[in-house]
C-alpha cells in the first residue's frame, strides 16, 4: 500500500506564491500588503481542492492510503498569519503617516 501525505504540495505551491507576492511587494510597492492579506481564502480553497482530489484518486486506486500533512498545514495556516499581521502592520503604518496618531 502506498500512503499518500494531503497538503505537501498545497503548501508548497503557496509558500512559492505568497513569498513571489512578498517580493513583488518589495520591488514594486502600489501592490500593498492589504491586497495581498485579502487573497488569504486562496489558501483554504486550495487546500480543499487537493483534499477533494487526494480523495477522489483514492476511490479510482483504492490501494492507496492518505495521511494529512499536519506540518504542511499547519505551515500554511502560520503562512496565512503572517499574511495577515503584515497587512495589518502596513494599515497601522499607513494610517500613522497620515494622521501621526495611533490609538491603541
Amino acid at each position: 500500500m502506498r500512503v499518500r501525505r494531503v497538503g505537501s504540495v498545497t503548501c508548497g505551491i503557496l509558500m512559492i506564491f505568497f513569498g513571489i507576492l512578498f517580493m513583488v511587494h518589495m520591488f514594486y510597492p502600489p501592490l500593498s500588503l492589504g491586497v495581498i492579506m485579502k487573497l488569504w481564502p486562496l489558501i483554504l480553497i486550495s487546500l480543499g481542492g487537493e483534499m477533494v482530489a487526494s480523495n477522489i484518486r483514492q476511490g479510482e486506486g483504492g490501494d492507496e492510503i492518505l495521511k494529512y500533512d499536519k506540518g504542511a498545514i499547519l505551515l500554511v495556516l502560520l503562512l496565512a498569519c503572517f499574511a495577515v499581521g503584515m497587512g495589518v502592520l502596513e494599515y497601522c503604518m499607513e494610517y500613522y503617516a497620515q494622521y501621526g496618531v495611533v490609538y491603541f
